[in-house]
């Protein structure tokens, strides 16, 4: 695999600039990637866990703050999950100025916009775990192991979906809006901010064929729930980032002549 190293260099010089042009003549510069996770987290921990009362009614036992860890848990991975996928999708019209120009390998567009967005999912992911050990609550290196796992398969999904739209986006400009409106469904037919049991078996059942219910579900597990991974939905998630990797780079590699050409 010798093309392997320099396209990931060559990715991690693009994720610097783009960092840099994103933070310039910001005060606190590349901090704001720590601080937003932060906020995100005292508001659904805090806000709605103490100030709104707010509360998993489908779970016994549980703490003060479990709901907002609940929300905070499936948010991190659909954020991360969300944007890497929407940014992707408009990558190639995005910079089409330089891919005009200089014969660069178009798959290193996709891998760093992916190193971009792990940066505030690692801050969220540490600064969860800090929460959830001020609460009372330390998830099992297990649990901690199952979901960086499934956090791996939902970048390789996201980077996947996202390089098929990207291409199909070059000759096909309403492809990002037709990708925000999808997410923005996805949303709501993923478990992030209620628990699937308040639904009818049905619904549960239907949930299940979005690979981001696993995703969501395992870190829900880690940090609130406990309890054991499902294996069969992990290996439904590896399995659809997969296929979503494969679609992508065949899609690029069949179409790369036609949309360097129509960009």
């Amino acid at each position: 695999m010798p093309s392997i190293r320099p396209l990931a260099t060559l990715a991690l010089a693009l994720c610097r600039q783009d960092l840099k042009a994103r933070f310039a003549g910001a005060l606190l510069g590349s901090l704001w990637v720590l601080i937003w996770p932060l906020v995100q987290l005292f508001i659904y921990i805090v806000v709605f866990g103490k100030f709104m009362g707010a509360r998993l009614t489908a779970v016994q036992d549980q703490a003060m703050f479990s709901y907002g860890l609940y929300v905070a848990a499936g948010l991190l991975a659909w954020t991360c999950f969300a944007n890497t996928l929407q940014r992707t999708s408009r990558i190639f019209v995005d910079k089409r100025q330089i891919i005009g120009k200089v014969p660069v390998d178009l798959k290193v567009f996709p891998l760093s916009i992916c190193l971009q967005e792990l940066l505030p999912l690692a801050a969220g992911y540490l600064l969860l775990i800090i929460a959830c050990c001020i609460l009372g609550w330390q998830p099992s290196p297990s649990l901690l192991f199952c979901s960086l796992l499934a956090l791996t398969a939902q970048q390789l999904l996201a980077m996947g979906l996202g390089l098929f739209f990207a291409v199909l986006c070059a000759f096909i400009r309403d492809t990002q809006e037709a990708v925000a409106v999808a997410l923005q469904m996805a949303f709501w037919f993923t478990p992030i901010v209620y628990h699937p049991s308040i639904l009818p078996d049905w619904v549960q059942k239907a949930l299940l064929v979005n690979p981001m219910t696993h995703v969501c579900q395992v870190l829900q597990q880690c940090f609130v729930l406990g309890g054991s991974v499902s294996l069969a939905g992990m290996g439904y998630v590896c399995l659809c980032a997969l296929i979503a990797c494969a679609l992508g780079l065949w899609t690029l590699k069949s179409k790369e002549s036609g949309v360097r050409d129509v960009l």
